[in-house]
């Protein structure tokens, strides 16, 4: 026993600072070998020799725009990653395209990294991976019933109208494009998501618009630390607070309305609701947890974040650029005017015939994308692509959309404001179904493309169109005297219209206006 004691006395004391130092270099060289040796595909987006994955986290949040330039540029034609502090993001070339898309969902699972992209645990978004009821009562059910839902559509516009935009006739008046559009597209979408009396309910509004904020300034503050620490530093972000309460809220809302309607359905009244989304996935619900009405308002909340998002964000960018570029008014205003006054008048199926509004819906977006990554997977398992690249199982990889829709091999003169090329390029021989903005493509990858598309889209189209119609009719925009185009918002990946930016309009003499309402 003395001997044992002996030895321990003989044991060098390492002072609690040279300890401290000796676990911060452990850390370090730790850190600094896995952000290096993870994974054999090229880094980008280091400063220094000498970062760690925290700081280059950074760099992506700050400049991913100039990452992924250097990136494609360099390594166009092979994989490339770039470090976040929940992942290394690997970039795959447009090559491999239609290898992934005919990956199943076990093996690349596009679900996952929606939720993994946007903090599903965390933001009340991982909802979507217990099921597909919204996405197959979208593509099932929404989007062939479209048509139909014009007519509604713009009779909540002119509700939308009445409430949002203010009186300026005779006069130019100052608005702010982000929040007035914002709660129109709400309006719009309220009305096909849930339909009346619940779409003109103001505490809806205020919870799917509120909801779809909170969602992005949470995901945007979490990402800035590192995911070990999201579980403590979680209950400290006030607008995660705020999303449980948006959910709460739209439960208690929603669910006894949704329990009316189950009731009808059930009976045989069914027939008898009014057609929205809500009442299809109350149809479509095959399983007990579809059926659970809280379920239900919890999807409804996450699916209007989704639409309202998109929608949105497209619309104010189009103002934005209608604004700078008001030479394009009268040429858009002329192809309504033609397409008013063909036999039948405006009718459900008009705003699909608007090809240069389309074309400048695509060509706004192509400039303005809401992501300049997309195309997103989860590696479930392995995948070896057929020149022998690995992707490997747990990796995340995606594409950069903005840099593959503005190369030039596939945009000439990527770099020229061009509103009208996709129309002159659909009116070439085969080609008038082609180039279109809701249209999912190998080289325009905003909506995703093959199977797991955006269902949506076609949606979006046409209630940004239905909105844009009655501003491009009704109402002179320009932007502020000595203003140029606002320059957009970016964070990490995502891409947004500045939400302060003022620009005046004027309505138009009544002479000049056009009311277009859609039969039922």
């Amino acid at each position: 026993m003395a001997v044992i004691e002996d030895c321990y006395e003989r044991l060098p004391v390492i002072p609690p600072i040279a300890l401290f130092g000796l676990l911060a270099v452990a850390g370090y060289l730790f850190s600094w070998l896995d952000l290096r040796w993870k994974t054999k595909a090229p880094l980008v987006g280091l400063k220094t020799p000498f970062d760690l994955r925290v700081v280059a986290n950074w760099h992506v949040f700050m400049n991913l725009g100039a990452i992924l330039d250097d990136g494609y540029a360099r390594f166009k034609n092979q994989i490339f990653r770039f470090a976040r502090n929940d992942c290394d993001m690997i970039v795959v070339p447009n090559k491999y395209i239609e290898e992934i898309r005919a990956l199943p969902m076990n093996v690349a699972n596009p679900k996952a990294a929606h939720v993994h992209n946007l903090l599903g645990p965390y933001t009340n978004m991982d909802l979507i991976m217990s099921g597909d009821l919204h996405f197959r009562s979208i593509q099932t059910k929404l989007t062939p019933n479209l048509a139909s839902l014009a007519a509604p559509m713009r009779d909540e516009l002119k509700h939308a109208v009445n409430m949002e935009l203010p009186d300026c006739r005779d006069q130019w008046t100052t608005i702010k494009p982000y929040h007035v559009i914002l709660h129109m597209v709400a309006r719009l979408s309220a009305r096909v998501f849930v339909g009346l009396p619940i779409a003109r309910n103001e505490e809806w509004l205020e919870i799917s618009t509120q909801f779809t904020e909170n969602v992005f300034v949470t995901l945007l503050a979490m990402r800035v630390f590192p995911t070990w620490m999201h579980p403590f530093i979680a209950p400290f972000i006030p607008p995660r607070w705020k999303l449980h309460n948006y959910i709460k809220r739209a439960q208690k809302l929603l669910v006894p309305e949704i329990k009316r309607r189950q009731a009808a359905y059930y009976s045989g009244q069914g027939e008898k609701e009014s057609r929205s989304l809500l009442q299809w996935m109350i149809e479509s619900a095959d399983t007990a947890e579809e059926q659970d009405p809280n379920f239900l308002a919890h999807l409804e909340t996450i699916i209007s974040l989704a639409s309202i998002h998109t929608s949105q964000m497209n619309a104010v960018h189009v103002m934005y650029d209608l604004a700078a570029h008001p030479e394009y008014l009268e040429p858009l205003r002329q192809e309504i005017r033609t397409v008013a006054a063909e036999p039948g008048g405006w009718n459900k199926s008009s705003y699909g015939k608007l090809r240069k509004l389309d074309s400048f819906l695509r060509e706004s977006q192509r400039f303005n994308p809401p992501s300049i990554l997309a195309y997103h997977r989860i590696m479930q398992d392995t995948a070896i692509l057929s020149d022998g690249t690995i992707l490997p199982r747990g990796s995340h990889i995606a594409m950069a959309v903005n840099k593959i829709q503005n190369d030039a091999d596939v945009t000439p003169e990527p770099e020229k404001f061009d509103p009208f090329r996709y129309e002159r390029m659909r009116s070439r021989a085969g080609e008038g179904h082609l180039h279109q903005f809701a249209t999912a493509e190998p080289n325009k990858l905003n909506f995703g493309y093959g199977k797991y598309a955006c269902p949506g889209r076609f949606f979006a189209a046409l209630e940004i169109k239905t909105i844009l119609v009655e501003l491009i009719m009704n109402y002179d925009v320009k932007l502020l005297d000595g203003c140029n185009r606002p320059e957009n918002l970016r964070a990490y990946e995502f891409i947004f219209p500045n939400p302060d930016v003022e620009v005046q309009i004027r309505a138009r003499p009544v002479e000049e206006q056009m009311q277009l309402d859609v039969a039922e």
